[in-house]
């Protein structure tokens, strides 16, 4: 009987934000135009983390929201530190390290594609798990090493060369947007049709955890990153032609 009661105080609490949260969307066009700015940090886990220290992250992206499904873009921008001075394990033939990091923190360009769906919007918070797929690209010089005899026949480690190189990862990802509205207000398109849209801006926090994997690497790398960003979002929506 307990647990009844209960249930029924938290639809009475729920339900009226859901019908003020409905009658809010009917006011609006299905479509959404958005776009989102923030920065971070990640941590990675498993072997990833043996040779990568955690680091901030950059990020910048649109989206497009469709009544409550969201599909966004996500560039990233970081630079981690390496952890490995030798992640291809290039030794010469007496077993010394043949290469070695020219670049302590390589730069690392990524691009997530997502589909989401929003579970929850009422007051000032709505809340859209998403999951999709990451590209990255990881950048860095490597130094290559020769050993020469200096004039007391001690041989010591020498830079012979200088090349670039990269790894690429296509892998998945998923994580949560919690929207808190800052505030809206409505504007003009400037199409100058006398058109009127709705524009709210909010602070997006949004959780996330991704895998990656360098199958270059010796041995091969790999584990999931978890991390988190938090930044301003931006979101217009036509007013109804019915409103």
């Amino acid at each position: 009987m307990k647990r009844t009661i209960w249930i029924l105080l938290a639809l009475l609490t729920l339900a009226p934000a859901a019908l003020r949260a409905q009658e809010t969307e009917s006011i609006y066009k299905p479509l959404g135009v958005g776009f989102h700015v923030g920065a971070g940090g990640l941590m990675p886990t498993g072997s990833l983390a043996d040779n990568f220290k955690g680091y901030a992250l950059f990020t910048a992206g649109v989206n497009l929201d469709y009544n409550r499904l969201r599909f966004k873009i996500d560039l990233s921008y970081g630079q981690p530190s390496f952890k490995n001075e030798n992640p291809y394990a290039v030794m010469d033939d007496q077993g010394r390290n043949a290469q070695l990091n020219a670049t302590a923190n390589p730069s690392l360009f990524g691009a997530a594609f997502q589909l989401g769906y929003t579970v929850w919007r009422g007051g000032k918070l709505s809340i859209t798990p998403a999951v999709g797929v990451t590209v990255s690209r990881l950048s860095w010089d490597l130094n290559h090493i020769k050993y020469e005899k200096d004039d007391e026949g001690i041989e010591r480690p020498k830079i012979d060369d200088v090349t670039g190189a990269h790894e690429n990862n296509f892998s998945w990802m998923a994580s949560v947007d919690f929207d808190i509205k800052l505030h809206g207000k409505l504007v003009d398109y400037p199409t100058g049709d006398g058109n009127q849209g709705h524009y709210t801006s909010s602070l997006r926090i949004s959780p996330f955890v991704t895998h990656a994997k360098f199958n270059n690497f010796n041995p091969s790398v790999k584990g999931c990153c978890v991390g988190i960003t938090v930044g301003y979002a931006g979101l217009l929506r036509a007013l109804s032609s019915s409103n």
